[in-house]
């Protein structure tokens, strides 16, 4: 009895490590299989190799879409007329700008651009405009049909940049009243703080020139004093923007109360960099503020005689007188107007 326990002992013992023995073969293959090392098992004879089967290198030829980035594309194709331009306009060829920045609008206007960038071209077409053919042409453009703002924000900064533009072409023009009258309506833009208030300081050294000119003093100490204030925050928050007109300003101004040292400071500021080159740039890309700064310059060249710094004074009313006829022509006004300077300055006998 004990025996044959012993033996159906013995027999499930042996059962037990073939059945381990199997399962062990069996994992040993599939294992092989998945890592590609053996053929199965079922395969009576070798697989055949096609050319086909063979890995290569080289990628066979696929119909793939090209990958496009449609915003980056249409931003760089309208920044590429911009930049063209702009570079025909300081060049001096204004049809030619005015033609490519039109092409950038229609390009933007395709891609359907946010309405803020179209408004920012827009502006520069008028720019381009007043430098063509002259105020009278730029306020022809505004009352176009493709002059029309996209973006109807009064304090955005494209209109109020429009509204400026208009303000200068009345006065270029003579319309002192007009210019005085859009000039308070600009000025209202700022009564209450907004996203645009960077352009104040531009806003009100218009003002104070139109003021002046239009025999509204009594409005002026209020203006300059904001002024001064907008100015004294853009510096130190560094937004700022053309700080030549609103620093000459605040010089005209020093100088008329007889502080010709304060003055010399602000215009040396506003007219720091200003060479040939500079000047020749002004008359193409803005002949509004060209005429405005010659005539800052001129002043400084009067508070330095006042001041006793005759030397200095000669030489800047040279340099003056050359650079303005290089870029206006020897029979404009101004031009002239800086050679009597010079003369003034070199041959008329000083007083002691």
């Amino acid at each position: 009895m004990r025996a044959t326990l012993w033996i159906k002992f013995v027999v499930l013992i042996l059962a037990a490590i073939a059945l381990i023995y199997g399962i062990f073969i069996v994992l040993e293959k599939n294992d092989a299989l998945m890592n590609g090392a053996v053929e199965p098992v079922t395969s009576p004879v070798a697989k055949p190799v096609a050319v086909a089967d063979i890995p290569s290198t080289i990628a066979p030829p696929m119909d793939v879409a090209p990958v496009v980035e449609p915003a980056t594309k249409a931003d760089d194709s309208v920044q590429v007329r911009v930049k063209n331009s702009v570079q025909f306009l300081e060049e001096g060829n204004s049809a030619q700008s005015l033609l490519e920045m039109r092409f950038a609008i229609d390009m933007a206007k395709e891609q359907h651009s946010a309405p803020v960038d179209l408004d920012a071209l827009s502006n520069m077409l008028m720019r381009i405009e007043y430098c063509a053919h002259g105020p009278e042409g730029m306020l022809t453009w505004l009352a176009s049909t493709e002059a029309a703002l996209v973006n109807s924000d009064s304090l955005a900064a494209a209109s109020l940049d429009r509204h400026r533009m208009k303000v200068e072409a009345l006065l270029a023009l003579g319309k002192l009243q007009e210019s005085w009258d859009e000039s308070k309506l600009l000025l209202a833009c700022f009564a209450k703080p907004n996203a645009a208030q960077a352009k104040e300081p531009l806003a009100l050294e218009q003002a104070i020139r139109i003021a002046g000119t239009a025999g509204a003093n009594d409005q002026i100490p209020e203006l300059e004093k904001r002024l001064r204030a907008a100015v004294d925050a853009g510096i130190t928050l560094k937004t700022l923007q053309d700080p030549q007109l609103p620093l000459a300003m605040l010089g005209t101004l020093a100088k008329a109360r007889g502080d010709c040292a304060s003055a010399i400071k602000l215009y040396d500021q506003a007219l720091e960099g200003f060479d040939t080159n500079k000047w020749l740039r002004e008359k193409r890309v803005a002949p509004w503020r060209l005429q405005v700064l010659a005539l800052v310059a001129m002043d400084r060249v009067d508070c330095l005689r006042q001041v006793g710094q005759i030397e200095r004074a000669k030489g800047n009313a040279s340099v003056l007188a050359a650079d303005v006829a290089t870029a206006l022509g020897e029979n404009d006004p101004i031009t002239m107007q800086a050679a009597d300077l010079r003369d003034q300055m070199l041959y008329a006998p000083m007083a002691p």
